[in-house]
């Protein structure tokens, strides 16, 4: 083995040593992993919690579902127990984790059971687990439970299991920040007499999950899929103690990994397969959406999902890149680009005629890329989309300006047509028609254009050939006439559809860089920090519609607005409690984030590297997609960096 063989990567090592620098300010995680309920991950929990009282640690509970087991709720006595906290939610009264009592108790060690929960609507994280984020970051040790049917990057795995779609999921990140993952085991037989015993559930209710969760070909899957995932987390830490060490020669780093992600619900097994994958080789992976370069035009469903399928992507730390162009052309070029070596696509959901005529978009990357190709089956193809999404969907259905001006234009063709008929020949007259086919595309896509080609067809025929005022041809010269019509007419919809697509993204794309360059070229030009602020907030509104406040910490250190644009709606004390936390913690927060999410603001701090100069603030009637946050994120950046030369 030569000293070449032995190097270590520099750059491996640097973060390594950040990662391990950051970490000595956060708490310790332990994470008390089961295949499923009733193994007893509390059990094992709550005795490590009087073990570490014996020894004279300070330790407190502040949650543990003991779900009525008698065993369970012994080991409760002795310990500090945090009482919970109360939200009434639609006239119940709900219990949850009290997080600033923890955090004004602040222990050494808190015991928070579930960490897949979600909260009830009121409490300030949408899930547990960003409680337990904010105790960690407070230096507050944790142990908390987790079964494996709550991983999120192997959920389409446990679908498959069980057949059952699990809803409350833990991201990877999560469980990667653990430094210490203890699988909790137990015999499946064993489980079973729990189960019949009445230890897991009530009889009533144990003996429905035997039936349905609790088969034993589940449990079996499940247990050993437990057991590989522990596996797989201990070679994690041993890889990154070898590392460090420099006990290792090069690490494979060569490894990329490209996963392509659609508007389909299956995309989301997709991106789970390449996470896994990447998490396996230790690789990069990039997740790469293409917007047709033909314009297709998506339903609310499934732009709907498609946001979603970006931010599990995004949330199982992908790198997210959106494209415009020939989707296959686009993937193969974005994979030589980045030296990808191994590309995911999923089955095709087109019609037969898509594909006739624009081809087989998986046959034409494998023709063209050098990389692996691995083509993952689609799941859920009969799913429906939500309730609340079908009712957007049924109601754009009918919308009949569309077709109304395929038929008016049409209409107003005929009229011209007949009035220079006496001066034009018959097979002049299907020219003309063209233009509205085009004008109907350009102003309301293909659709319009396809109905104003077939009444194209049809008005020359009906109209202009002999017999006049029927459906019916007396020279059969006119019968190519009529076919070529047709097709040059849907060509021509498809074609100027596609120009009004691009140029709107197009223009789009522009107004958004245009606004980047601007907003950085005059803040740098700016003469001080009232300049700078109300510069700020102007161009975001005008750039994105929303109403833009930036808070500032004041001599007391207190948030106050020091600038608005465009604000119509309301900024209450509420929604300053929420920029204070922002402020506070470094994190985005409000309207559609999982933290503090019943705020209608959205809120997302100014920061430069670890420093926090103050707090962005937007609300607008639509929701923020993920690549208009991104740009968001652009801005704050911007702004950022020119508050920094006029903060102390």
């Amino acid at each position: 083995m030569t000293d070449e063989y032995k190097r270590p990567d520099p750059d491996e090592l640097l973060r390594l040593i950040k990662e391990e620098d950051k970490k000595s300010y956060n708490g310790y995680l332990k994470i008390f992993l089961g295949y499923v309920a009733g193994v007893g991950k509390t059990y094992r929990m709550l005795s490590e919690a009087r073990v570490l009282q014996d020894r004279e640690k300070d330790v407190v509970v502040g949650l543990a579902e003991t779900h009525g087991r008698e065993e369970t709720e012994e080991l409760l006595k002795g310990l500090e127990i945090i009482p919970r906290q109360k939200i009434d939610y639609k006239g119940i009264t709900l219990e949850e984790l009290d997080l600033d009592a923890v955090l004004k108790r602040k222990p050494e060690f808190v015991l928070v059971d579930e960490l897949a929960h979600t909260n009830v609507p009121g409490a300030r994280h949408l899930k547990r687990y960003h409680d337990v984020e904010e105790l960690l970051n407070a230096g507050i040790n944790v142990y908390t439970t987790l079964n494996i049917q709550h991983v999120d990057s192997i959920n389409d795995i446990i679908q498959q299991i069980t057949g059952v779609e699990v809803k409350e999921t833990v991201p990877d990140r999560i469980i990667e920040m653990a430094d210490k993952i203890e699988l909790i085991d137990l015999p499946i037989d064993e489980l079973i007499e729990r189960m019949n015993e009445g230890k897991v559930y009530i009889p009533e209710k144990a003996e429905q999950a035997i039936q349905r969760f609790f088969k034993k070909r589940n449990l079996v899957a499940l247990r050993e899929l437990a057991l590989r995932y522990a596996t797989v987390h201990v070679d994690y830490d041993m890889d990154r103690y070898l590392k460090k060490e420099n006990i290792l020669g090069p690490w494979e780093t060569s490894n990329r990994i490209m996963v392509c992600v659609s508007s389909s619900i299956s995309s989301r097994r997709l991106i789970r397969v390449a996470h896994r994958l990447a998490d396996r080789f230790n690789s990069e992976w990039f997740a790469v959406y293409v917007e047709p370069s033909y314009g297709y035009r998506m339903k609310p469903d499934e732009s709907f999902q498609l946001e979603k399928n970006l931010e599990l992507a995004e949330e199982l730390e992908s790198k997210v890149f959106r494209l415009t162009g020939s989707i296959a052309d686009e993937i193969v070029s974005f994979a030589n680009s980045k030296n990808i070596t191994l590309i995911l696509l999923g089955h095709s959901q087109r019609t037969r005629l898509q594909e006739l005529i624009v081809g087989s978009v998986i046959n034409q990357v494998i023709s063209k890329s050098d990389a692996q190709i691995l083509v993952v089956e689609n799941e859920n193809k009969n799913k429906t989309p939500p309730e609340s999404l079908r009712t957007d969907l049924d109601a754009g259905r009918y919308d009949w300006r569309p077709y109304a001006l395929s038929f008016l234009s049409i209409g107003i063709t005929v009229i011209i047509c007949f009035l220079i008929r006496p001066f034009v020949e018959a097979v002049n007259i299907p020219m003309i028609f063209i233009i509205p086919v085009v004008l109907s595309s350009l102003i309301y896509g293909r659709k319009a254009g396809i109905l104003a080609s077939l009444l194209a067809v049809a008005s020359f025929d009906f109209f202009f050939v002999q017999p006049y005022y029927a459906f019916a041809v007396a020279d059969v010269r006119f019968i190519p006439t009529f076919f070529v019509l047709f097709i040059v007419g849907i060509i021509t919809s498809l074609l100027a559809d596609t120009v009004k697509k691009q140029v709107e993204y197009t223009r789009q794309r522009e107004t958004f860089i245009s606004s980047v360059y601007d907003l950085s070229r005059d803040l740098l030009t700016s003469h001080g920090l009232d300049d700078i602020l109300e510069k700020s907030t102007r161009y975001i509104s005008e750039s994105f519609n929303f109403d833009v406040l930036i808070l500032l910490p004041s001599d007391e250190n207190n948030l106050e607005i020091v600038s608005r644009f465009g604000t119509k709606r309301d900024f209450d004390e509420h929604e300053n409690g929420v920029s204070t936390w922002v402020f506070k913690h470094g994190m985005a927060a409000g309207c559609g984030t999982e933290t503090l999410s019943s705020s209608k603001w959205f809120h997302i701090p100014l920061k430069v590297q670890e420093r926090i100069m103050g707090v962005l603030a937007l609300s607008s009637d639509m929701d923020i997609n993920s690549e208009e946050r991104h740009l968001i994120e652009a801005f704050a950046s911007v702004i950022s960096l020119a508050l920094s030369n006029f903060i102390p």
